[in-house]
């Protein structure tokens, strides 16, 4: 039995069909016009095979515990199984063994609780149950069996599909050996982007976005000033592709989210052709034909008017501007339709506009200066292209069009009738448009060394469950400050809030020495956990737990750098809040001698 669990969008439905398409079975019962929620196949050898193709189909009998039901079948029958399962399933389907009498349905309702949590239920139940092999759980991909009367009847295969991203490396899996044994596992890799070795790094999706630009780039006529096929030809360019998935690779770890495939696909044709429909693309194709004529134009407003135009349709610019409910200032946009998800959100939040580049670098001043160089006649972006090859792949007639008249219209020495403030305004759009291009091209999102700094993190936690020392003590400066000189952190507790103490507020206290808190960290997918014990509990799980996430993780670097604290403050806020009210909680179970009370009446306080 295999089991695909995930959301939607994530090639769950894709890979059922290419097994069905390769098992070379019989189809069973009768077809449709519609999708069907599950379809059975007689198989060459004589066995069956039952997939499940969408679990959120409900059955003609709306069994609120058809998924359980489905399983159980499978099982009695001894049918091979592959179900596609949203979680949202899961989370409806859960049952306690105990309320059941057949043997069939209580190995599929622990199945449910197994598929949903990745654990098992406890193993003291009487057989048949489910059972797990040691050493291979864990990540995206869990292994277990079903035993009765001491043998195993079945083998059990869990894979997450939204548990690791796409746009990271993933090395071809060892061929599977045997069908009765866990699967060979695939070791997650991670490189962060501002390694230099990030460059050389072949994403999971780099080959579907290239095909698609190049795909779409054959059917176009052969246009150099036309943005649309510029895209195309730019895309379908291996290190452009590249810098595009680090790119959204950022957007992921901003937002703390994984993108599906489905998502990336609609990202992808957004950076082609924008958020467009079969009715805008007519729109789109006359728009762009109109702008192709302006910037021939003798006169420079129309030039500049459609050099702006064209421009907005790029990719670097549409990602972060084409369907946002914003305005095109004094220049003209294409209409289009206002269009929102939460990937376009994710992307929204990475425009490298907000922070450009590494914090260590002089990528920015760089091309400040150049832009600047602009009022002098010289051309920044060609110059760039001349010698970045990445730009090169990128960069094209259009383009070069563009800041050719981008200069002249602000060129102090020509009379270009053009007021002050369009100029001004020219020359903020261009930057906008180069500080993009170059961003996309190198995969730079915004805050890229606060999201470089969050895969070492992963890294490090994925190695030894140690996060480096230096960070450890940041991330615990912002959870349990402790006073200058002082060595303890104290919590206000009997309080609607548990906050920190400060030790002249009329409040009582309880006191946890610094060092009586170990933080540790440990990852589950591509999420960083990181967990504080406290000498003092009793228990074996730890006293607090939260993610690491970019919000966490901005906070924390801020404090490292001395730069005090940033806006994230206010969303980690509550989730610190949090941990501070486990900890405490923790410390008062502990009981013993280990409790000291802190008591404060005005200016005096007394430790007791």
């Amino acid at each position: 039995m295999v089991f695909l669990v995930g959301g939607a969008g994530n090639g769950k439905s894709k890979l059922a069909a290419e097994v069905v398409k390769n098992v070379h079975g019989t189809r069973r019962g009768g077809r449709s016009a519609f999708a069907q929620r599950s379809y059975e196949f007689g198989l060459p050898n004589g066995r069956a095979l039952r997939v499940l193709n969408d679990a959120t189909i409900p059955p003609a009998d709306k069994n609120p515990f058809a998924l359980r039901r489905d399983v159980a079948q499978a099982l009695r029958g001894k049918e091979h199984f592959l179900g596609c399962i949203n979680r949202g399933v899961l989370i409806g389907e859960q049952s306690e063994r105990s309320t059941l009498s057949d043997n069939h349905e209580k190995v599929a309702s622990d199945i449910v609780a197994w598929l949903l949590s990745g654990r098992l239920r406890s193993n003291d139940v009487d057989e048949p149950c489910l059972v797990s092999a040691a050493d291979h759980g864990g990540g995206n991909y869990q292994f277990a069996k079903v035993r009765e009367s001491g043998k195993v009847t079945t083998i059990l295969h869990l894979v997450y599909m939204d548990s690791a991203s796409l746009l990271e490396e993933w090395p071809e899996a060892p061929r599977m050996e045997r069908t009765d044994a866990p699967l060979p596992r695939v070791v997650m890799r991670m490189t962060p982007l501002t390694d230099v070795m990030r460059g050389g790094v072949a994403t999971a999706f780099e080959a579907c976005l290239a095909k698609l630009a190049s795909n779409f780039h054959e059917e176009l006529r052969a246009d150099e000033l036309d943005p649309i096929a510029l895209n195309a030809r730019s895309l379908s360019e291996k290190t452009v592709a590249r810098g595009w998935c680090s790119l959204m690779r950022g957007a992921e770890i901003l937002s703390g989210t994984h993108f599906s495939y489905r998502e990336l696909w609609a990202l992808s044709a957004h950076s082609l052709v924008g958020p467009a429909s079969s009715d805008t693309m007519y729109r789109l194709n006359r728009h762009v034909a109109e702008n192709l004529e302006k910037v021939q134009s003798k006169e420079i407003a129309d030039r500049v008017a459609g050099a702006v135009a064209l421009g907005n349709l790029r990719s670097h610019m549409m990602l972060f501007e084409a369907g946002a409910s914003r305005s095109g200032g004094e220049f003209s946009t294409f209409d289009w339709p206002t269009t929102t998800s939460d990937a376009i959100k994710a992307v929204h939040f990475a425009d490298p506009i907000k922070q450009f580049g590494p914090s260590k670098g002089r990528e920015s001043a760089k091309i400040n200066d150049a832009l600047d160089g602009l009022k002098d006649g010289t051309l920044p972006g060609s110059e760039l292209a001349s010698q970045d090859k990445a730009v090169e792949a990128y960069w094209g007639k259009l383009d070069a069009r563009i800041e050719e008249i981008v200069q002249e219209a602000i060129d102090p020495d020509r009379e270009t009738g053009l007021t002050l403030k369009k100029r001004s305004e020219l020359l903020s759009w261009y930057g906008r448009y180069l500080y993009r291009l170059v961003a996309m091209i190198r995969g730079w999102p915004a805050y890229i060394s606060v999201v470089s700094a969050w895969q070492e993190a992963w890294l490090d936690a994925c190695l030894d469950g140690q996060l480096e020392p230096s960070l450890e003590d940041a991330i615990l400066e912002i959870v349990a400050p402790v006073s200058e000189g002082s060595h303890k952190a104290l919590f206000t507790f009997l309080q609607p809030r548990v906050t920190e103490g400060e030790p002249n507020a009329p409040k009582v206290r309880i006191e946890i020495p610094r060092n009586d808190m170990k933080l540790t960290a440990r990852v589950e997918g591509d999420r960083v956990d990181i967990e504080i014990r406290l000498r003092s509990q009793r228990e074996d799980h730890a006293s607090a737990m939260t993610s690491l996430d970019f919000h966490l993780m901005r906070e924390t670097i801020a404090g490292l750098e001395g730069h005090g604290f940033t806006d994230s403050r206010l969303i980690i806020e509550p989730r610190i809040e949090r941990l501070r009210a486990a900890m405490v909680a923790a410390q008062i179970r502990s009981g013993g001698e280990r409790n000291r009370f802190n008591f404060s009446d005005r200016n005096y306080y007394e430790t007791r």
